[in-house]
């Protein structure tokens, strides 16, 4: 198989980076321009910053257009795009992307043509080598559920371990973390955010409520522990009331009795604390955060070779206690 260069290599560095960070996109169908509007308001109200419109309806391109021109922080793409004429329209109306149903080499040479980042559906190691000769290393995964799910995912990537999927068919709240848990999956995208029926019905308060449940789901946060800027004989004590309060029995030989002081040595002599929570993925639970106001201090990153191990935040839960997040593997 040819070694071929990836294609579009500047434009994917920041939009790969962006999708990723993002790890779901809604799939979009609009029957009617005037919802276009009010969906886009719901979702950015939810934090939602990409979507993919389908390419189902012929209002497509008229809402790819006003979405671009009046919501400049969304990431833009055109979706279920099946020749070139589409290629062409979905550019015109200023999709930022463009994803196909199936591998379709007409469609994938023009966008490589035009300059435009496609992500080809593939289901098979057939069409995943299609997209590799073709210099693509990014596809999607369709349909997801029906094809097998992560394990045929797992089993697709070995032979090629160079390619990121977009898992798409079957995709919701309940399995969304598995797929994201596995380190080939760029994102995942889905109709369950923003259904075609709430939105000609005009049900935006359900997709606001939807779409916060997908950002939980992707964050996934837990509550880990309290960690208490205290001496030993103080944290034995409390470490005795709360083993009474649970009731366990309590052991001063116990290791455990160091859980809210072993995290707190390097705490400055006015801070009392942190309440802990875990996350899967710290970069994607901070781009999430970071729109809630939940801005990192830089001085307390914790990097491994791969990602961030964990951090503090500059918001204080209350005088002297901070708020720290921690990577938790869930592999």
């Amino acid at each position: 198989m040819p070694q071929n260069d990836p294609k579009f290599t500047a434009k994917y560095d920041k939009l790969i980076r962006e999708l990723e960070l993002c790890g779901f996109v809604p799939l979009i169908t609009i029957n009617n321009f005037k919802n276009a509007s009010p969906l886009a308001g719901a979702l950015t109200t939810s934090n939602i910053r990409a979507l993919e419109i389908t390419f189902r309806t012929n209002q497509a391109p008229q809402v790819i257009k006003l979405l671009n021109t009046k919501y400049k922080n969304l990431i833009v793409g055109a979706g279920t795009v099946i020749n070139t004429a589409q290629v062409d329209l979905a550019i015109e109306s200023g999709a930022q992307y463009i994803i196909t149903p199936s591998f379709n080499e007409e469609v994938v040479d023009r966008c490589i043509e035009r300059n435009i980042p496609i992500f080809p559906g593939c289901s098979n190691a057939t069409d995943i080598e299609h997209a590799y000769a073709k210099g693509l290393r990014v596809v999607k995964y369709f349909p997801a559920e029906l094809s097998g799910g992560v394990e045929m995912l797992k089993a697709l990537s070995g032979p090629y371990p160079f390619m990121k999927f977009i898992p798409t068919g079957g995709i919701n709240c309940s399995n969304i973390g598995k797929y994201l848990a596995f380190n080939k999956v760029l994102f995942c995208a889905g109709t369950f955010i923003a259904s075609e029926e709430n939105i000609k019905n005009g049900n935006f308060e359900e997709i606001v409520k939807n779409a916060k449940a997908a950002v939980n789901a992707i964050t996934d946060l837990k509550f880990e522990r309290i960690e208490l800027n205290t001496n030993y004989f103080e944290t034995s004590n409390m470490f005795k009331t709360l083993s009474s309060f649970f009731g366990d029995l309590y052991q001063k030989g116990d290791d455990d009795v160091s859980i809210f002081k072993k995290y707190a040595d390097n705490l400055s002599a006015d801070n009392k604390g942190f309440v802990v929570y875990s996350t899967p993925n710290i970069e994607r639970t901070l781009y999430y955060l970071e729109y809630r106001g939940f801005i990192a201090n830089e001085k307390t990153i914790v990097r491994n070779s791969k990602n961030i191990q964990e951090l503090c935040f500059n918001n204080e839960l209350a005088t002297g206690y901070g708020l720290k997040l921690v990577r938790r593997d869930n592999e």
